[in-house]
């Protein structure tokens, strides 16, 4: 399907959900229809998985949240200090544990959380309808879901699949431009490079849980996916590693005949990668791996620094070549149901795998979330304000939907301008239209204009947010009943305490929650220096998900100085790639210490002492060369080129002379040392 046909079919299915999740809605006389009408454009997405999964783990919340406000309100209902502060310190730590954990699944607690001010508060004044409301609340929301899931699983259903591999078969073809004009021109990876292959190593981990729940014949690969991931995300620290070497051979001299052609034979390869299935010309291949072993074959024997950097280079580029066709042989077993065989020597033990936890933001968030709430409902008690339960669910709402932005108050003030943009449409449909209307199916052939429009703009990237606002400002100024009743006074009242409530959000984010993203990305650079200091400290640690998690921070980190138009600040104490490659070289290091004798394991556990100094320094403020480990790290060379030819001896020498190169001052050079000194 093209573009404009997939998006016809979307709007046509979440056009179909609203309509019949309304008549559904109407037709068992449930209390508040519109719950049912906006619930459908909340799960909406063009990927089927991706809205069961939203459904199931929304109605899951729901119900959560709902039996918690059973629980809470007949107890505390007539002292309603006590009531209002427990809803509010449950919003927050349900927002809590959604920041903790940002596969699908979070959505779970979210809803929880929020779904408990919003069935708790509205029966303040009629307790004994509390049964009867949470039912009424899980009723129409499972409608919603249930047509979502139906209206999209039908109506030319997208797989969670078919969106990955076109991101990943994309992002391949992109890595072998990267990589082609990084060692032709010299060109450096820019940020927005490595924004868009860290975002895919993430998307892959979250999108991919959602292909749990489709029910198309879509093959479940995850230890291949894992895989996938594991060689994305070496493709940058390895070019970037090239880099490095390239510029002390370059500092040094003319570079060598041999050098020149593996660096033309890579480039050539990585123009004409991938190929079919990601198979390349047998001559192309044949001339880079020659050209790689003159290389290796023209450093060997020596023990002088530009030799060791030019085996480095070689082994480097090697890995490089093996790491990206790799990654192309694994999309094509991630399509295949029966891929894993093909790919069984590239897949590695199966582990649990998380990304970065960052529990201070959580927590200002569930701060921001808790007050809001209560500040609410202070103005709702205090001044007797008859819809002052609405602005505290509101006030939870705003401040949990958008926790996870850098400045979620300005979002927040799109939400408020979307409502307002919102409610004179709803007015005319309330008061103009509906009068002159009489049954359902009238009602709907007047809604569907709006209905199509907000579908629509659903299907943009670029306006899915301000469409979810604006068919939740339309719908809930609707407020659709079984019975209308026009009235004016209450249209007004409800709607200005929905919007007050988002502003209470509004303020309590910019006080305790708007974050400098400059800021946020020192911060979350630290977050790094601390994991290089741990797997300095702990060999056992699976550098696997170390990977991941290090590649997050750093989509993470790029992310937000590209918005801040802060690129200058990527160097010597912020970089990304540099900190990953630290964390390879590393690895490397541990994985060839137990085939070294106790000389060399005692050089080189003083290699990793010293890089965990340099980076406890950096966390300090201090630059990275200031605690230089050059003494160490060639103590640590000397000691492995007194040892025989082995691939250990090998494998360490290269990381140690990597390790050298980003943690010495650049045009420092290898010097023998006394290994007693």
């Amino acid at each position: 399907m093209h573009v404009t046909s997939r998006n016809f079919a979307f709007v046509l299915a979440n056009t179909i959900a609203v309509i019949v999740a309304l008549y559904i809605a109407f037709a068992n006389d449930l209390e508040r229809p519109y719950w049912a009408m906006f619930t459908v454009f909340i799960v909406a997405k063009p990927i089927t998985g991706a809205v069961r999964s939203k459904a199931a783990f929304r109605l899951l919340g729901t119900v959560a949240g709902a039996a918690v406000a059973l629980v809470l309100v007949p107890p505390l209902v007539h002292a309603p200090v006590l009531l209002c502060l427990a809803i509010s310190l449950w919003v927050g730590l349900c927002l809590y544990l959604s920041l903790q954990d940002r596969r699908p699944r979070s959505y779970a607690f979210l809803l929880a959380g929020y779904t408990a001010a919003i069935v708790g508060l509205s029966v303040v004044s009629a307790p004994n309808t509390i049964f009867d409301t949470s039912v009424a609340r899980v009723e129409e929301i499972s409608i919603g879901l249930i047509c979502a899931a139906i209206a999209h699983s039908v109506f030319f259903p997208r797989n969670v699949l078919e969106e990955l591999t076109g991101k990943i078969d994309r992002a391949l073809r992109r890595c072998g431009t990267w990589i082609a004009d990084a060692l032709a021109a010299g060109q450096s990876i820019d940020l927005e490079a490595e924004q868009q292959l860290a975002e895919l190593v993430s998307d892959l981990h979250i999108l991919y849980e959602h292909v749990t729940f489709e029910t198309s014949d879509v093959p479940r690969n995850a230890p291949v996916m894992h895989a996938l991931q594991d060689r994305l995300a070496l493709i940058l620290p390895r070019v970037s590693s090239v880099q490095a070497a390239l510029g002390v051979l370059s500092t040094a001299g003319p570079l060598s005949r041999s050098t020149l052609q593996a660096i033309e034979a890579t480039s050539r390869w990585a123009r004409t990668f991938p190929g079919a299935n990601g198979a390349l010309h047998s001559d192309v291949e044949t001339e880079l791996h020659a050209a790689l072993a003159r290389v290796t074959a023209g450093s060997e024997g020596s023990s002088e620094w530009i030799s060791l950097v030019q085996r480095t280079l070689a082994t480097q580029l090697r890995e490089l070549v093996t790491d990206l066709s790799d990654a192309s042989r694994l999309v094509v077993a991630v399509k295949d149901p029966d891929g894993t065989t093909a790919v069984a020597t590239l897949l590695g033990p199966p582990t649990r795998r998380a990304l970065p936890r960052d529990r201070g933001l959580a927590l200002l968030s569930a701060f921001a979330a808790t007050a809001a709430t209560l500040i609410a409902c202070a103005l709702w008690i205090q001044g007797s304000w008859p819809e002052g339960a609405a602005a505290a669910q509101f006030a939870a709402i705003g401040c949990s939907l958008f926790a996870t932005l850098d400045n979620p108050s300005k979002v927040l003030f799109a939400a408020v301008a979307g409502i307002l943009l919102a409610l004179p449409v709803a007015a005319l449909y309330e008061f103009a239209i509906f009068p002159r209307i009489d049954g359902f199916a009238s009602l709907a052939l007047v809604l569907a204009p709006m209905v199509l429009l907000f579908s629509w703009m659903q299907t943009s990237e670029r306006l899915e947010g301000m469409a979810l606002v604006l068919a939740i400002g339309f719908s809930g100024g609707l407020a659709l009943q079984s019975n209308y009743r026009p009235d004016f006074a209450s249209f007004i009242n409800s709607n200005i305490a929905e919007v007050v409530g988002l502003l209470i959000a509004v303020v309590a984010n910019l006080l305790f929650r708007t974050i400098d993203p400059v800021w946020n990305a020192i911060r979350i650079s630290k977050s790094g220096w601390y994991a290089v200091v741990r797997l300095a400290q702990r060999p056992t640690c699976d550098i696997r998900d170390w990977t991941l998690q290090m590649f997050d921070r750093l989509g993470l980190v790029t992310q937000r100085l590209a918005s801040a138009k802060r690129q200058d600040l990527m160097g010597h104490r912020i970089d990304g790639l540099r900190d990953l490659r630290v964390g390879m070289n590393l690895a490397t290091l541990q994985r060839s210490f137990d085939a070294l004798p106790p000389a060399a394991k005692k050089s080189i556990s003083s290699v990793e002492s010293a890089v965990s100094e340099a980076y406890r320094g950096l966390i300090q403020g201090e630059l990275l060369t200031h605690r230089d480990p050059a003494r160490s790290i060639d103590q640590g060379i000397d000691a492995l080129e007194a040892q025989g030819r082995t691939q250990a001896v090998e494998d360490g020498v290269t990381a140690l002379v990597g390790l050298r190169l980003d943690l010495t001052a650049f045009g420092s050079r290898y010097l023998a040392q006394p290994l007693n000194s």
